[in-house]
């Protein structure tokens, strides 16, 4: 029978109905899907004892009906990559805004009236600045406030090659911006869009692209028709709540570097497998559980983030078939570097990082530790 239990975490309370008979891990398991907080970083605790890490159910545990319990994160370790996230999305939410501070401090100075330095300033001056567009190619509309683009831009579309509208509060884009035949390059982030206001379909009609970035905004998807922008080479997306991805990615053989860090993500689609020259993948900070073994196919692949993630091995094709893949790191998974040692293929991946490493100690140029990629230990320990 259920009964209800109340956890502490920070200044988080959860309330859930639970049964005391099913095992200590079972509930563990639900905190780190409520919280983030992996299951091996977790130190839960009932009336002043430990109940992480215990193998019976919670009655066995000493846990009676409406306890209150204590959830807290092992010491010295990291709470989640997805709190490290918020505050790096944070930090740079600050940056702008000081930035936007100082803008109307200059205004001011000058006998400005408020806010003429920032939206109302460049909406005036949009005219000249489309004349430096249409004579660079490259169109500037980063932190100006914007909640939709400009019409002067529109009138010249056909000659943009970089569109740089991060910053902003953009929570559509226009139809128009189909226009933009000649777009090479397009930047996004720090918006407001969402899987409609980014308007998938007219963004996969620009296919000059060769990079996107629309990093922290609101996006919870990528359609399949991501593969209509064959000349795609970079392709970012930190910062959102994407879930999933489609098996089309694979179709974009040009693609370099994908960025995928802070979404929620559990699985990355077998068809990556297929883009051939892809050299760096960041899925850091989501809710992978496990790797496709057809990763091992990226040949061209130097550079693999998986910190703060849920898994527990690596494919050993991975470890074999991505024959210049040099750096792999792993913290913040429950897998240690113990278990990654073992793994098929390990010691080919070895000789790579370390050729790696002693080339740049020979060229001065290393800035960061000798690191295998792993934690040393699985789980933490704490006197009961």
């Amino acid at each position: 029978m259920a009964t209800q239990i109340t956890i502490k975490h920070g200044k988080e309370t959860l309330q859930l109905d639970w049964s005391l008979d099913r095992p200590v891990a079972e509930l563990q398991e639900r905190l780190e899907e409520l919280t983030g907080l992996m299951v091996r970083k977790q130190k839960l605790m009932a009336a002043g004892k430990v109940l992480s890490g215990r193998s019976g159910s919670l009655a066995a545990a000493g846990v009676r009906p409406g306890a209150k319990l204590m959830l807290l994160a092992a010491a010295g370790s990291a709470t989640g990559g997805q709190a490290a996230l918020e505050a790096s999305r944070s930090s740079r939410q600050e940056a702008l805004e000081r930035g936007r501070a100082a803008l109307a401090e200059r205004a001011a100075q000058k006998g400005l009236p408020a806010g003429t330095a920032g939206a109302s300033a460049s909406a005036a001056s949009m005219r000249q600045r489309a004349e430096a567009w249409q004579k660079t190619g490259i169109a500037a509309l980063r932190d100006l406030q914007l909640s939709q683009l400009p019409a002067e831009l529109l009138s010249i579309a056909s000659g943009v090659r970089v569109l740089d509208a991060g910053g902003n509060q953009l929570t559509a884009l226009p139809p128009g911006i189909t226009a933009l035949t000649s777009l090479q390059r397009l930047r996004l982030s720090l918006n407001r869009l969402d899987d409609a206001g980014a308007a998938w379909p007219t963004l996969c009609a620009l296919n000059q692209l060769a990079i996107l970035a629309a990093d922290d905004n609101r996006l919870t998807a990528v359609p399949p028709s991501i593969s209509s922008l064959a000349r795609l080479q970079k392709l970012s997306l930190n910062g959102n709540q994407i879930a999933s991805l489609p098996d089309s990615l694979g179709e974009l053989h040009h693609l370099r570097a994908l960025a995928l860090r802070g979404n929620r993500l559990a699985a990355l689609p077998p068809g990556l497998g297929r883009c051939a020259q892809l050299a760096e993948l960041d899925a850091r900070d989501n809710q992978l559980a496990e790797l496709p073994a057809q990763l091992g196919q990226l040949t061209s692949l130097r550079l693999l983030l998986l910190d703060n993630n849920r898994l527990k091995a690596v494919p050993p094709a991975i470890l074999t078939g991505c024959s210049s893949l040099a750096t792999l790191s792993l913290h913040g998974n429950p897998l240690t570097i113990e278990q990654l040692r073992e793994t098929p293929g390990f010691a080919e991946f070895d000789e790579r990082r370390r050729a790696k490493y002693d080339k740049q100690v020979d060229m001065r140029v290393l800035n960061t530790g000798f690191d295998e990629g792993a934690d040393a230990h699985e789980f933490e320990h704490w006197n009961d």
